[in-house]
């Protein structure tokens, strides 16, 4: 998952009612230790952005297509669209087996063209949640991953899609398929595992105070999550970092990146910094649990403090796979030396793992992650 995206909306809707109190949260691992108690939270469904800036768009089922509005299938098993062929409304169809091809791709669902201002199209697949959740658990995370990992996935993914829709506003879409919000394959990405890690938690999410929590994850903390408030300003008890042992397991125990410093500057130019020739970096303030938060820059015309975040998004987050870094200046290069992948915030995918193999159930396993939280069925 990306990081500043995917707080946007977040900051939007919370600006201001951020919780100022800390809590000391002891975590018990106990099977069964939650009560899920039913909640109702409207329609199942999700909206979800799969293609954009489109100049055309193929639709295809073997079995034949439904229009919106109408009951049988169409005889013509394939359109073509263009923006010259939609009009003020969009166009929706839907297979009239399970699948869908949208630009060879499969879906589940309907498939939604929108034409644009700019006159490209958008294409939307919605769908019911549970169907999204297939395609998803798999892009996220290995399928051959510990059950109870898996179905913690789920759980995270299911809550994280239902706070982005409450969220969404007056959007045509509540989602992106991308890692800006969580990666949805479609039908390609599912695998037995992992769609029986969503039916067994159908329904499931993480809530605090009866409200839909904003259920952040990342790939691997490097040995202990990050406060939200540290990073972001998001101040909520259930975000707070928490210790973990990811780095038993993963595979972005320890890193290093070595890059040039005339890419650094390129970058850097990009996001609208200015620099002259880099004479020297260095570390700035950090957080309680080590990640960077600026990163110092002496050059020609002066010194720059550019957040960690700033330059790791710059660079490329596959470049610089997380803050959590040490850095120095080596023969014209940068020379970034750290460990975990992703933002650190929340449930930890690696130490979710980790804590699979020991033994400890997803109830468990969220509760660790997301301290003070309780876990709801949705009517």
């Amino acid at each position: 998952m990306t990081d500043i995206a995917k707080i946007r909306t977040y900051l939007e809707v919370h600006e201001g009612t951020f919780l100022a109190s800390m809590r000391v949260i002891t975590i018990f691992f106990i099977t069964g230790l939650f009560s899920i108690p039913a909640v109702t939270l409207g329609s199942e469904s999700i909206r979800v952005a799969i293609a954009d800036n489109q100049k055309t768009v193929s639709l295809q089922s073997s079995s034949g297509l439904i229009a919106a509005g109408q009951s049988s299938s169409h005889s013509k098993k394939k359109f073509f669209y263009s923006a010259a062929s939609i009009g003020l409304r969009p166009v929706r169809l839907r297979s009239s087996g399970e699948v869908i091809q949208v630009n060879g791709k499969g879906y589940r669902g309907w498939v939604e063209i929108r034409k644009k201002k700019n006159g490209l199209l958008l294409v939307i697949n919605e769908l019911d949640i549970e169907a999204y959740l297939k395609g998803v658990v798999a892009a996220e995370v290995p399928p051959d991953w510990e059950f109870e990992a898996l179905k913690a996935q789920a759980v995270a993914s299911r809550t994280y899609a239902l706070y982005q829709k409450q969220s969404a506003g007056n959007k045509p879409y509540h989602v992106l398929a991308t890692e800006d919000s969580q990666v949805y394959s479609g039908n390609r990405g599912e695998h037995p595992q992992t769609v029986r890690a969503v039916r067994e938690t159908r329904g499931i999410v993480i809530t605090y105070h009866g409200e839909v929590i904003p259920a952040f994850y990342h790939s691997s903390c490097g040995g202990h999550t990050e406060n939200a408030a540290e990073l972001w300003g998001i101040d909520e008890p259930y975000l707070k970092g928490v210790d973990c042992e990811c780095q038993e397991i993963s595979k972005y125990g320890l890193w290093e990146k070595r890059v040039p410093l005339s890419q650094v500057m390129n970058a850097l130019a990009k996001q609208g910094y200015r620099l002259q020739e880099i004479r020297d970096l260095g570390i700035g303030d950090i957080t309680p649990a080590g990640r960077v938060k600026e990163v110092s820059i002496l050059h020609e015309g002066g010194k720059l403090m550019v957040p960690a975040e700033d330059l790791r998004a710059a660079l490329g987050n596959t470049q610089i796979p997380s803050v959590f870094f040490e850095l120095e200046l080596s023969d014209g290069e940068a020379v970034f030396s750290g460990r975990g992948k992703g933002h650190g915030v929340g449930l930890c995918q690696w130490g979710a793992e980790e804590m699979a193999l020991r033994g400890y159930d997803y109830k468990a396993i969220l509760s660790h992650y997301y301290p003070g939280t309780v876990l709801t069925k949705i009517k």
